[in-house]
Parts: structure tokens; sequence; C-alpha cells
């Protein structure tokens, strides 16, 4: 018996590999598994398609797992679909991972406004931003907050209001502190606004506060960009983050984000 996951690995590997389209029919295979056993199981049978005399409860244990296994599957396929920049599809595989994963809508409803805005359509994702906020209400805890004012900060980046767009990462990092994506996207905020010296500062902080949790290649990269607008001595700085580097990371860490050719 080979575990879901490792299915789930097994298809996505190629797309990683440079053969998106592989991973897409190996996943496409996977779908129709999955699909073929919620449907045995909402008609009264076994997984297999047998007479199957399971009790109610063990029942829908069932068709939740096999229904949130294949709101897993579609995440995947959405992921590939973005890979191959076929936006349509990825935001359909998107709302139907919703149907099957309703406890990931605030989430994935984000990652579709997301998408709009890699693509230029503001109003779109304006309004499934606003879906998120009024899903995210019926939430506790800090961390639909965090998802309100990210979407919040990226929609004023896909508008250039770098200003309002730092504002949001900034309140983010009141809420948590540790978080990499809206630290990392406040120093380039203050890059657009003339702050160089301000946003080398931030990402220089976070790197030495934590290196084995900010040596991100996205990070690295956008530090080894601000070095070569700040000085002609770059390229000591940028070996000395490869120094770094090769404490922390190990032999699959890609050196291209240090830009050292």
């Amino acid at each position: 018996m080979v575990p879901f996951s490792m299915r789930i690995l097994h298809a996505e590997l190629q797309q990683y590999l440079g053969n998106p389209q592989e991973a897409l029919d190996r996943l496409h295979r996977v779908k129709a598994v999955c699909s073929k056993i919620l449907t045995n199981l909402e008609q009264g049978l076994a997984e297999d398609g047998s007479m199957s005399s399971i009790t109610p409860e063990n029942r829908q244990a069932s068709i939740q797992l096999w229904g949130s296994r294949l709101g897993r599957v579609m995440c995947s396929m959405a992921n590939c679909l973005l890979l191959m920049k076929d936006y349509v599809l990825a935001v359909d595989a998107y709302h139907a991972a919703i149907q099957h994963c309703p406890e990931q809508e605030p989430q994935l409803l984000s990652g579709i406004g997301r998408i709009f805005l890699q693509i230029g359509d503001i109003k779109t994702a304006e309004k499934y931003f606003q879906d998120v906020e009024k899903v995210t209400q019926k939430l506790d805890g800090p961390q639909g907050k965090t998802m309100v004012l990210m979407n919040r900060a990226f929609l004023h980046l896909g508008q250039n209001n770098f200003a309002e767009a730092h504002r949001f990462f900034t309140e983010i990092l009141r809420i948590d502190p540790t978080n990499a994506v809206a630290n990392n996207n406040a120093a380039v905020c203050l890059l657009y606004l003339g702050k160089l010296k301000d946003s080398l500062r931030q990402l220089e902080a976070m790197v030495q506060q934590d290196p084995k949790h900010y040596l991100h290649e996205s990070v690295l990269f956008n530090l080894t960009t601000m070095y070569e607008l700040e000085s002609s001595r770059s390229m000591q700085k940028k070996q000395a983050l490869l120094e770094a580097v090769a404490g922390k990371e190990g032999d699959s860490f890609n050196t291209q984000c240090l830009k050292l050719a």
C-alpha cells in the first residue's frame, strides 16, 4: 500500500523537474480515483465498490476523508496550472478545492485574489479579498486578521501605493513579528519609497535575527539587489551571504539568488 501523500508527491515532483504536463496527468489519475471512491461511498458501497455494512458514522468519516483528499488533489492541480500560466483553469481548480475543503476557504479565496492581482485585474482581486474578509469574521484568533491585512497590503502593492502597503505590512509585524513575508515585503516597499538605507537595515536585521529561518531565496535576492544599488562593494557582501548560507543550508540551495555571476 502506497500512502496517499506519497502518491501526491510522486505526481508533484514532475512539475519541479520541468514536466508540468506529466504532473497534471498524474494528478488527474489520482483525482479520478478519489472521485470514484467518493461516488461509491455516497451510493452506500465500500470504497472499492463492493457491498458494505459499515456504520453510518464510519461511512461519514470516510466521505470526509476522501473529500479532503480530493480537495488536496485540486489544490495541487491548481498550483501546477499556475506554473503553466493557465490562470483560468487554476482559478477553476481552486474553486473546486473550496467545495471539498470548506475549512480552507479563506486561504483559497486569498490565493484566487492574488492570481487576479498577478494578471493585473485589480477589481476582481479586490472582490475576492472582500469575500475573504466576510469569511474571516467568523474566525477567532490573529490568523484571520493577519490574512485580511496581508490581502490589503498586496492590493495596495498592485496599485503601486507603497506607503499604504508598508503600513499594512508593519501592522502585520506588530501582530506576528516573525512573519517573513510581511518583513520582506515591508523592506521592498521602503525601497520603492526611496528609503534604501532603511530597507537594507530591515532585511539585514531580519537575516541576522534568525538566519536559519530567514535565509530564504527571495529574501536573499532582494538583499543582494539592494547591495548592488547601495555601493560598489556589493560582491564582498554577497560573498559574506554565501558563507552564511553554506553554514545553514544544504546542497539543494539555489545560489543563483545571490547573483554572484
